[in-house]
């Protein structure tokens, strides 16, 4: 009785701060996808952009740049992203003075002297580069959202409506299908799509992302409000 009243609590603590416990997995999830992203960016400098690496780097970062509508917006999210990992660690003050002369050889200031040396040095620049390119294709991914909200919209719209001439007509339940539409939706479709767009290190169109993810969000939507319910 005391750990079913426990449960209970516990469930509507969790319920009314569901926006914190939202706020808190997103930033964890972008944390790790900025990290995966620095690493794929390294990898690829180091496998693939063997000639060049920072000026392959710089050129991605270009080319998302040109792609998106709201320059600002993304140079803003850069920014932020290249802060939250090379401004407050003092990295980046770091890196401005060895680059004037100014970093001391000595006490807690030289101990990022080494890594401003050699190949470590372009592999730090990689990463410095890749971590705008993170947050410049986050302010992208963020700016399709209201296509994918429209299109999702539509999609449940029409959904609902397939819905209630089904049970008009007496149709067999599926609860299955719904099932299936909503892991595919909430495990594949969304998280790959993240994952491809944010980590891989390669100079992909947006118009790739939008337009077969948002035909993949609509039929899993549409399937989802169809086989919403079982009615008696």
């Amino acid at each position: 009785m005391n750990a079913t009243r426990r449960d209970g609590n516990a469930d509507g603590v969790k319920s009314f701060f569901w926006i914190v416990d939202l706020t808190i997995h997103g930033l964890l999830w972008l944390l790790l996808a900025s990290l995966l992203s620095v690493l794929a960016d390294i990898a690829a400098a180091h496998f693939f952009w063997v000639d060049d690496p920072v000026g392959s780097i710089e050129a991605l970062v270009r080319y998302y740049l040109d792609q998106t509508s709201d320059r600002e917006l993304a140079r803003r999210a850069a920014d932020l992203a290249y802060w939250s990992w090379f401004g407050w660690t003092g990295v980046d003050a770091s890196a401005r003075a060895w680059q004037a002369g100014t970093l001391p050889e000595r006490g807690l200031g030289s101990m990022l002297h080494p890594a401003f040396a050699g190949s470590t040095r372009e592999v730090l620049i990689v990463a410095m580069a890749g971590i705008k390119l993170f947050g410049v294709r986050v302010s992208m991914l963020l700016m399709t959202i209201p296509q994918f909200v429209l299109a999702s919209a539509v999609a449940l719209t029409d959904g609902l409506v397939a819905r209630h001439v089904r049970r008009a007509q007496g149709g067999h339940e599926s609860a299955t299908r719904y099932h299936h539409a909503k892991h595919g939706l909430a495990f594949g479709v969304i998280p790959l799509t993240a994952f491809l767009w944010l980590v891989v290190p390669l100079c992909l169109p947006v118009y790739l992302l939008f337009w077969p993810v948002s035909v993949m969000m609509l039929l899993a939507v549409w399937n989802m409000a169809k086989y919403f319910k079982k009615y008696i």
